[in-house]
């Protein structure tokens, strides 16, 4: 069988298989640091335990250690090209040597070995920042629980794709910021590689950036992705760990932007937000890319940096069902749920692999906007195709835009179709039970229905059971991708003092119409709480 039309050996290896750093205790900055000769942008710091962060916008602490921080090192960005330009003319006649510098941001990354030649420089406090350790997400720390079904080759079935998408993205440029893509019979060879981190000799990159290109853009039948033919820029910013810098990763936005990427994918993370990454950001939306990143493996309450800046769009993971993974970090202001959870991707040496994680599920809506604009019938730019995917992602979770869901569950598939006349497809979205408490009085199961197709629906009925008792309801009207709640104030009684309580919900059409997605029209779950005190499930 011919090498280029068929996987040679399809490995599906459980996990990401992903490596990472171990990082050691930071060594206290009035230490000596090691002037070891590096090669270029090689990645070698030290890091604390700690996982505190700070909120997106908050200024850092300038002058006090920072633990999450790589020691003897800072970052300053000068307000004005003269400024810069003069401190780089004196660097290196002070003990303080010059490690890179990013001349669109006016940005030099500089070491030191203690912190009076730091000291002596007088910067800027406003100017002046850390360098923090980037990585490629991983699960060790949160195992998923239990009961979630994995995705194997079904990803783009779930996400409504099931047609011949071989020819979406085609013109758009997507830049994938990662560990670098290595050739692949899945990937197309016209791919434009920036490496800003190189690798000892003989060292192969991380195959975490070549899964995360097979899933935006893979071309292969057992490995395509959501827009085949769009145009890949691999920018290696981590070394063969998957570990890099906030630095290089702010190198990596600029050189993306500067070679013409539409689209940014970013399936790293840190716990450090860093000001050169804040401007990079700034730069990439200024000149019309739009920049999508994985939400963290951490389970944390919020997303790690950059998906937790307000320009990024961050996105979280579901499984097969499409329930939130437990390891997926929530985020007041999380963009898009995706496939997170054991989906076939490329893995080094023609092989593939079952990928887990939301370095997965980021790559999905980045090609699903890609194929929005190739597939228009008018040019749309990226931003604009990010606001048809968000319209016409289905709800999912809280009504709203939910911290575990974002605004919800892609659905390409959805998007693609949403100027197609004639689709009736009415939803039973989710089911949320809103318990009373001393300050709110409102209880009662809130059911989300959508209109997931192209045309209004009117007089549709609702059958909602609770704990064995009925509750028709009728929707006067809802228009193509409305949403609707209805919170019907029945079971606190049997939930509180059981713990659980059986609901379902299932939709009539009026009139005998079909409904193009029966299987959305009902939903069935058992509703939990462990404690009368809770705010709810």
């Amino acid at each position: 069988m011919n090498k280029r039309t068929a996987i040679a050996s399809l490995a599906l290896l459980i996990g990401v298989s992903l490596s990472w750093l171990l990082m050691s205790v930071p060594p206290s900055e009035n230490e000596p640091a090691s002037p070891d000769k590096k090669r270029k942008n090689e990645v070698s710091f030290g890091g604390g335990d700690s996982k505190s962060k700070r909120k997106p916008g908050q200024a850092p602490k300038r002058r006090e250690f920072d633990p999450n921080a790589i020691p003897h090192e800072r970052v300053i960005v000068f307000k004005s090209e003269e400024a810069y330009r003069d401190f780089l003319a004196k660097l290196g006649k002070n003990g303080v040597r010059n490690l890179g510098t990013i001349d669109q941001l006016r940005a030099v990354r500089i070491g030191f070995d203690s912190l009076a030649d730091l000291d002596a420089l007088e910067l800027d406090p406003d100017e002046t920042d850390y360098n923090y350790p980037v990585t490629i997400p991983e699960n060790r720390e949160i195992a998923p629980q239990d009961g979630i079904v994995g995705f194997g080759g079904n990803a783009l079935s779930f996400l409504g794709i099931n047609t011949d998408n071989s020819q979406w993205g085609s013109g758009v440029t997507i830049a994938v910021i990662d560990t670098g893509i290595s050739p692949h019979l899945a990937l197309s060879n016209n791919i434009q590689h920036i490496n800003l981190v190189d690798l000892p000799d003989g060292v192969a990159p991380h195959s975490h950036g070549t899964s995360v290109a097979s899933l935006i853009a893979g071309n292969h039948p057992g490995l395509m992705g959501v827009a085949p033919a769009a145009d890949l820029i691999s920018v290696r910013v981590a070394n063969e760990t998957g570990s890099s810098t906030s630095f290089i990763l702010a190198e990596g936005i600029i050189a993306a932007t500067d070679a013409g990427a539409q689209l940014i994918n970013i399936s790293m993370g840190a716990d450090g937000e860093s000001l050169v990454v804040r401007q990079a950001i700034d730069y990439a939306t200024e000149n019309g890319a739009v920049i999508f990143a994985s939400s963290g493996n951490e389970g944390a309450t919020q997303a790690s940096s950059p998906a937790s800046n307000p320009n990024v769009f961050s996105v979280g993971a579901v499984d097969a069902n499409g329930t939130h993974l437990n390891f997926s970090s929530a985020d007041p202001d999380l963009a898009f749920t995706a496939p997170g959870y054991e989906v076939t991707a490329a893995y080094t040496g023609d092989n593939a692999t079952s990928f887990t994680g939301t370095s997965a599920a980021v790559a999905f809506p980045v090609g699903a906007v890609a194929a929005i604009m190739s597939e228009s019938d008018i040019p749309l730019s990226a931003q604009q195709a990010v606001t048809i995917l968000q319209n016409t992602s289905n709800e999912a979770g809280l009504p709203g835009q939910d911290p575990n869901f974002g605004i919800g569950v892609l659905d390409v598939g959805r998007a693609m179709n949403r100027d197609t006349p004639g689709i009736t497809d009415l939803a039973v979205a989710s089911h949320n039970y809103l318990l009373s408490t001393p300050q709110d009085s409102t209880s009662g199961l809130q059911v989300s229905i959508e209109n997931r197709g192209t045309e209004p629906v009117f007089g549709a009925t609702v059958d909602i059971n609770i704990g064995g008792d009925r509750f028709p309801y009728t929707v006067q009207s809802l228009q193509p991708n409305e949403r609707t709640v209805v919170t019907i104030p029945a079971g606190q009684t049997q939930l509180l003092s059981e713990g659980s309580l059986e609901v379902s919900s299932s939709i009539s059409l009026p009139g005998g119409s079909l409904d193009s997605q029966p299987a959305n029209d009902r939903r069935r779950e058992v509703i939990r709480v462990e404690s009368p005190q809770g705010n709810g499930p």
